[in-house]
């Protein structure tokens, strides 16, 4: 990929989630069946395979890594929790997503200046969205989804089936024929 793609692929996570406890990362599609890749992310096993910009506050915590395992601060994913929590939605909506799981209680509300921001914000986001085609696949743990493929999350944004121990969680998964594309936020209040 050329350089200008990765930096501002790496220029837009930073600006969105650089402050924000969250994960952004992506790995190969190494399986047939997806959910493992996601597992593959989540529990470390694998790089970006661009070499772009991964965020993720645990990574060099070798001692909280060794006591709850490499996953941290997941609890063992499993394919079939995934399965079932993971629910379907438009590009449109991932982009919306992406810009709510910015704060802490997943509201655009609550973003600061976020009227005179917003454009700004969605471009971010689609920057991110875009290293996977003009096609993607979106999922997101957010309950919000559960009824309906393109839901407002700059409305309402519900937080996701819980995979951790925090307060609250939220993930969107993203998918290419060659990448998986894992995006989390965490309430750790």
């Amino acid at each position: 990929m050329p350089p200008a793609e990765r930096d501002s692929w790496n220029s837009a996570a930073l600006r969105l989630f650089d402050d924000k406890y969250s994960l952004i990362m992506t790995g190969p599609r190494n399986h047939p069946d997806w959910r493992d890749d996601v597992i593959s992310v989540l529990e470390r096993k694998v790089e970006d395979p661009r070499g772009w910009a991964s965020l993720d506050w645990d990574r060099e915590n070798e001692q909280r890594l060794a006591e709850y395992g490499r996953a941290f601060p997941f609890r063992s994913p499993a394919r079939e929790a995934l399965a079932e929590n993971l629910h379907k939605i438009t590009v449109d909506s991932a982009t919306h997503l992406i810009v709510a799981m910015t704060d802490d209680w997943f509201n655009v509300k609550n973003i600061p200046h976020f009227t005179e921001r917003q454009e700004e914000l969605l471009a971010d986001a689609r920057t991110l969205l875009s290293r996977f085609g003009s096609t993607p696949t979106c999922y997101t743990t957010s309950i919000s989804a559960r009824t309906t493929h393109h839901p407002d999350f700059f409305e309402k944004t519900s937080a996701g089936v819980g995979f951790t121990d925090f307060t609250m969680d939220l993930g969107l998964v993203v998918l290419s024929e060659a990448e998986v594309g894992v995006f989390w936020s965490f309430n750790a209040i």
